[in-house]
């Protein structure tokens, strides 16, 4: 199902006035894919009791993450602490680079959704930039896209980059990319010069936060599309008030691209 607000302005959309700035996890992934987080807990090549650690964290955060009731200070705080606790794990467990290929390459790791891939190759054959803004890690994001053969000069990916040293990941991420501070994405001068003649910033999420990832980006003006999967009751009001476009029921990127193509 899809809910559409008032949204005159997409008729001033063309192909060289926007830009996209999207959530990967259970956005470009589907609501029920494993998140780029809990990629190496699953891949059955650590012991059972890291996997076991990480679902204890999940099934007591992700509840509070996806409460309407908590306020933004809350919801930070919660966010920031689950991000630390997740990382002190993947210090533990000592995960190793090599394995990010094996389990890219050989599991069903990280389901896609319907007409994501093809969303992102319209986006470089027409020249629009692409801002993958991400709590999630990055090093799984890249391979993923690479494997598709769409990680392209127009992306962009503001997320955790795992370091590794003798192919042992190490204590190197002062600074967290967690889900409420998505919006603090700082680009390399080079980026930020393809955004700055582009007056539209399309916004795409599946969590109320998600409509600022765009805050401080350059642009004249934001129009924002949501999947809503979780929680849907309860957050559905919320969505409707401040999302211009809604899209329930896993729904694909088809309509979001329709949307782009047909008023670029």
């Amino acid at each position: 199902m899809i809910h559409i607000n008032n949204i005159t302005n997409i008729n001033k959309l063309k192909n060289n006035n926007f830009y996209v700035v999207s959530d990967f996890d259970q956005t470009i992934s589907t609501h029920n894919s494993n998140t780029t987080f809990s990629l190496f807990a699953k891949s059955g090549l650590y012991p059972s009791e890291y996997l076991n650690d990480v679902t204890k964290l999940y099934n007591y955060y992700r509840p509070l993450e996806l409460n309407p009731n908590l306020s933004y200070e809350d919801k930070k705080n919660l966010s920031l602490k689950w991000h630390m606790a997740s990382y002190k794990l993947m210090l533990k467990y000592k995960l190793k680079e090599s394995d990010i290929d094996y389990i890219i390459d050989n599991n069903e790791a990280i389901i896609l959704r319907e007409g994501s891939i093809d969303f992102i190759r319209f986006l470089h054959n027409n020249n629009i930039p692409l801002i993958i803004c991400s709590a999630g890690i990055s090093n799984f994001i890249i391979k993923i896209l690479e494997k598709h053969n769409c990680y392209t000069s127009n992306i962009y990916i503001h997320s955790n980059i795992l370091k590794f040293k003798n192919n042992i990941i190490y204590d190197d991420n002062p600074y967290p990319i967690h889900s409420m501070v998505k919006n603090e994405i700082k680009l390399p001068d080079t980026f930020t010069n393809k955004l700055i003649n582009r007056d539209y910033a399309i916004v795409i999420g599946d969590q109320l936060h998600d409509i600022n990832m765009a805050n401080y980006l350059p642009k004249k003006e934001t129009i924002s599309f949501a999947f809503l999967e979780s929680n849907v009751k309860e957050n559905h009001k919320l969505f409707i008030n401040n999302y211009d476009v809604v899209l329930t029921d896993n729904e694909s990127f088809k309509p979001i691209q329709k949307i782009l193509a047909k008023k670029s």
